[in-house]
């Protein structure tokens, strides 16, 4: 996974903030999020903005992933309730058990992940029977577009139309509840775990 600086910093600026909290939170949440109550893993949590949205509402337990240690520390260090954080990637999940968690939580980090196919196949054993994953992520078009525009250089291998990161899902066990698109630039997704037979 690899996150220039440059787009890191343009991350934490407050237009970012605004709209994980007025856009794509409020979509999860009219897609069928639930957070009071239930575990929460949300990847790419940075420096905690969204788990400071999250956590306020409840949940049964939060748990924050992100390759940055430093980015941890300073989640780590708003002392939100409730709340662990752990250094990982989205497309290696072992260090948890299966079954553990009712939702996954991606705030436009899986353009970033080399590996986002496996993601499919981490979430799947770690979400519990009827857990779901809530997407909101960038076109590979929308990422072509911002790297000229502001020479993020983001690894072609990361990136996916928003139609082949829908199959790739179903392919790996999961149905497509909700989804949505704005000018086919930003995704937002709920994928369900499919239910044995």
């Amino acid at each position: 996974m690899k996150l220039d600086q440059k787009e890191f910093d343009a991350m934490q600026m407050g237009w970012r903030k605004w709209y994980i909290r007025r856009v794509e939170l409020k979509t999860f949440k009219k897609f069928g999020l639930e957070i009071s109550g239930k575990d929460i893993l949300e990847i790419g949590c940075g420096s905690g903005y969204a788990t400071s949205l999250i956590t306020a509402e409840h949940p049964g337990s939060y748990t924050g992933l992100d390759i940055m240690p430093e980015r941890l520390a300073i989640a780590q260090s708003r002392e939100l309730l409730n709340a662990r954080f752990v250094e990982g990637s989205a497309d290696d999940l072992s260090i948890f058990p299966p079954e553990s968690f009712d939702a996954v939580l991606d705030f436009c980090i899986l353009h970033h992940v080399e590996g986002w196919r496996s993601f499919f196949d981490e979430c799947h054993r770690v979400l519990k029977p009827d857990g779901s994953i809530y997407i909101a992520d960038l076109s590979k078009r929308c990422i072509h577009i911002c790297d000229a525009l502001f020479h993020w250089n983001h690894a072609e291998e990361a990136l996916f139309t928003l139609r082949e990161f829908e199959e790739e899902a179903n392919r790996r066990g999961f149905t497509t509840v909700r989804k949505a698109n704005d000018l086919g630039l930003e995704g937002y997704f709920r994928f369900q775990k499919k239910q044995e037979s």
